[in-house]
């Protein structure tokens, strides 16, 4: 394990950089609706494409935090999201923990849109636990619609590995 102190060249390197390759993430009718329903919003703009376009949106709205779902890509060995950059260093650490998410909604997302999600490690850390040495990782993810290229959210995420 790398002292506490410092982190080693390997992992300094890795700030600011991507992680893995863009996930493809699309988002539909009844992934708005399930969402919506699962977080307790009950107004009709995430059920109802005639409710959402009297309030003059182009069409169902998906709810604050929602960007679809992955594309599942059973040619790419099964993964859906590469979310680890396969570095040796987090070998060393095999559990995860989620430290919090932050979500930024920047634009509306509507059915029918697809989103790339990009992540880039914005801080690395290395902390003293009840477990033993943990590595803190701060990680962004911008989401961009594909067919204008507009960002529409961005999600700040402390993962712990231990």
């Amino acid at each position: 394990m790398p002292d506490l102190e410092d982190l080693t060249p390997e992992m300094k390197a890795a700030i600011g950089q991507e992680v893995g390759a863009p996930v493809i993430y699309e988002v539909t009718t009844q992934g708005i609706r399930t969402f919506a329903r699962a977080v307790g919003y009950t107004n009709p703009i995430y059920y109802d494409a005639d409710a959402a376009r009297a309030k003059g949106h182009r069409d169902l709205l998906a709810p604050p935090g929602f960007y679809g779902m992955p594309i599942y890509d059973p040619s790419a060995g099964g993964a859906i999201e590469n979310n680890t950059s396969g570095a040796a260093w987090e070998q060393l650490y095999p559990r995860r923990l989620n430290g919090g998410t932050e979500v930024e909604p920047v634009e509306d997302v509507y059915a029918g849109d697809v989103l790339e999600a990009r992540t880039r490690v914005t801080n690395l850390a290395l902390r003293t636990s009840r477990m033993g040495q943990m590595l803190v990782r701060e990680a962004e993810t911008v989401y961009m619609r594909t067919s204008d290229g507009a960002v529409v959210g961005r999600m700040r995420n402390t993962g712990l590995r231990y």
